[in-house]
């Protein structure tokens, strides 16, 4: 009964997640149209955005409101992929749920282990733990060393300056997948724009974060008006209108303040005892004349603008009015913090017996004056040096909110994609690796560098069949590889490119992760043989009988320092070109991988991968799949360029983000029939 429930779980998930993606694949890729949906309380929404559509589902079922919850996550961090996410996952579950019905029998010597084991959730722990470490130990080098060569850049030959021609392919090919299709190329030059006024003469990894985090107040959005009017403006329009507005040309100081400056007796900070009316008007009257004193102190300093966090009293507003200081009031933290970074100054506090002293914590500001558009009146205000960021702000222009509010979420998302372009990712810093695992990359090759290696493969492998074995140990059942090379020259030679290097990390690998990957060493083997030869040796492990042939030579345990990276910058053809390579090195390594089990789950992701071409060939005619598969591959094959005649590029570090996020999705979806609350499920998924 276990066994029927189990399946029936992983089934379930999988009709979930395929449930999902049909809602968004008509949209998928430049060609995609838009989801119309039709909320219960009669709102209309029409959008291209996957993450939006999905969001606005009424969901019963808890995973399948896991899923929208990890998928929103995955976004936040990358600023699209939501497509692409719930596509990928719902092919990779279904491609799972096809391995545990029991058609594949690698996994399992026997048709009884088989049997024994799959109500134990075996096969699914090993082909978790498979998906926990396939991106580490064979997706990342994979596109590091083999995608690697077919990468473009977006600079220029120097490597310094950007090559805004190319930027710009990228932005396209990024909108043409968000917004309709009449708002895509207006939309990728305020985006294009944008970016070349916020990061001019400034540190563009210093900036794309800092827009990224503060992009709330870095932009408005105005109903009513068509998108045309959609502009950015140099400065910050901070959504308020002037409390007090004191009109004047030239340059303002501006200051920060977060206090009130008409303090009332409770907020003195010290104790007041008050025994008669006379004392408390005396004690007003006190208060009147410190404020009246400190805003004539702003007015000796030459303040002109005041911005305060919190709403000031009507005498601060009587002082301001006749001391030409204008105020605007009720600002966020998020736009007092802004204006703190971009300005390098700190917040004024009244509170301090500071009135004497010169204020030296001010900002100068260019301009500083009201803003009309549409119905709405806000203040315009520019500094005139800025620190971390030179200030923009984009006005998003649209006739209802919901419009203007997806192409606020698009425009975000653009830079959240910039941001991990032009950041170089580093996929592996440190791989403790034997042969087997070094060779992979080159599995595609014709393995001609290294001939004389005749490498053998020694079983480790507990009695499955002993009724003792519980759920814990199962992952000692795995056949455990070691490689053994006979040819002492090759491992001098192998030691040359991969210098030998001791490491804590080695001791750090998880057991639960050993049995998955032939690259990973058994550290509670290797902690015995290192160094050593062994003919033959039994090992007590869990009250199990271990029988290992080990034949070890020092100069075998090669450990290797790799540091697999994604230099910032790199792009590649969009259309399912990254896709279709990555299927194409990772099925060829799969024909050559000597470990039946590893070549198979290879082959499923292999086989995932195509999906997403497939979805975007959808919108063509009925043999535009095969011919671009064809194509690229010829191209591949014959050293050509892929796919001259297509113009858009895509980020590659953030299509490796999309593809190792649902990898770490499905290994999380497959744990959910092992735990037996919902609030273990959401820890494990989250």
């Amino acid at each position: 009964m276990a066994t029927s429930v189990t399946g029936l779980e992983l089934r379930r998930l999988a009709e979930e997640a395929s449930s999902l993606a049909s809602v968004v694949r008509g949209s998928l890729g430049p060609q995609g149209g838009q989801v119309l949906l039709t909320r219960p309380t009669g709102e209309i929404l029409l959008s291209r955005d996957g993450e939006r559509v999905l969001r606005a589902l009424n969901l019963d079922s808890p995973t399948a409101r896991m899923m929208i919850t990890c998928l929103s996550t995955h976004c936040n961090l990358v600023g699209d992929g939501a497509k692409t996410f719930i596509v990928l996952l719902s092919a990779l579950l279904q491609e799972i749920e096809k391995l545990d019905k029991g058609s594949n029998a690698y996994f399992f010597k026997t048709h009884r282990e088989r049997n024994k084991y799959k109500e134990k959730g075996y096969m699914m722990k090993q082909v978790s733990q498979f998906l926990s470490v396939f991106q580490v130990e064979i997706l990342d080098p994979l596109v590091t060393q083999k995608l690697g060569k077919h990468f473009q850049t977006v600079f220029s030959a120097s490597g310094t300056e950007l090559n805004r021609t190319t930027v710009k392919l990228v932005l396209e090919a990024y909108f043409c997948g968000k917004v309709g299709y009449n708002r895509q190329k207006y939309m990728c030059q305020l985006a294009y724009n944008f970016f070349f006024k916020t990061t001019a003469e400034k540190d563009r990894n210093e900036v794309l974060p800092l827009v990224d985090k503060y992009f709330p107040e870095l932009h408005t959005t105005v109903t009513g008006l068509p998108v045309s009017h959609s502009q950015i403006l140099d400065g910050l329009v901070l959504l308020r209108d002037f409390a007090v507005y004191c009109p004047s040309d030239g340059d303002k100081k501006v200051l920060i303040i977060t206090e009130p400056i008409h303090s009332s007796l409770s907020q003195l900070g010290t104790e007041v005892a008050i025994s008669g009316e006379s004392q408390y008007e005396a004690s007003e009257l006190w208060i009147t004349k410190r404020t009246k004193a400190l805003m004539k102190h702003l007015q000796d300093n030459n303040i002109g603008v005041l911005l305060s966090g919190i709403k000031q009293h009507e005498i601060v507003h009587y002082c301001a009015k006749n001391s030409g200081i204008c105020i605007v009031e009720c600002l966020s933290r998020e736009e007092i913090s802004l204006i703190c970074k971009i300005t390098n100054i700190s917040p004024f506090q009244p509170s301090l017996d500071n009135i004497c002293t010169e204020i030296t914590e001010t900002a100068i500001a260019t301009f500083c004056q009201p803003l009309q558009i549409g119905t709405k009146r806000f203040v315009h205000i520019n500094f005139a040096r800025t620190c971390a960021l030179q200030p923009c702000c984009v006005v998003f222009c649209g006739p209802v909110h919901g419009l203007n509010e997806q192409h606020a979420c698009a425009f975000h998302g653009a830079f959240k994609m910039l941001q991990h372009l032009f950041t170089t990712i580093h996929l592996a810093e440190c791989c403790n690796s034997k042969p087997q695992s070094q060779n992979f990359p080159n599995a595609v090759d014709n393995l001609q560098q290294y001939p004389a290696v005749q490498q053998r493969f020694v079983e480790m492998q507990i009695d499955c069949d002993s009724d003792e074995a519980d759920t814990g140990e199962l992952k000692h059942c795995e056949f455990k590889m070691k490689v053994l090379s006979e040819s002492e020259d090759d491992l001098l030679a192998l030691s040359q490119k991969y210098p030998k290097e001791d490491t804590a990390s080695e001791n750090a690998i998880s057991e639960d992760d050993q049995f998955v990957c032939p690259g990973l060493k058994d550290k509670n083997s290797s902690s015995n043989v290192h160094g050593q030869q062994f003919n033959e040796e039994i090992c007590i492990r869990s009250s199990h009988t271990v029988s290992i042939k080990c034949e070890e030579n020092n100069k075998t345990d090669i450990h290797r320092h790799t540091n697999f990276c994604i230099k910032a910058g790199s792009v590649m053809p969009v259309g399912g070109i990254f896709e279709i390579l990555l299927n194409y090195y990772l099925s060829c390594y799969a024909k050559q991988c000597q470990l039946p089990d590893i070549s198979v789950l290879c082959t499923l992701v292999a086989d995932v991968l195509l999906t997403v071409p497939k979805a975007l060939c959808r919108t063509q005619k009925r043999s535009a799949f095969p011919q671009l598969y064809l194509e690229v591959t010829s191209a591949l094959r014959n050293d050509q360029q892929l796919l001259p005649k297509q113009k858009y590029l895509e980020s590659v570090s953030y299509s490796l983000r999309i593809y190792s996020s649902s990898a770490t999705e499905a290994k999380k979806r497959k744990g959910l029939h092992t735990v037996s609350s919902a609030k273990h499920i959401l820890q494990t998924s989250l």
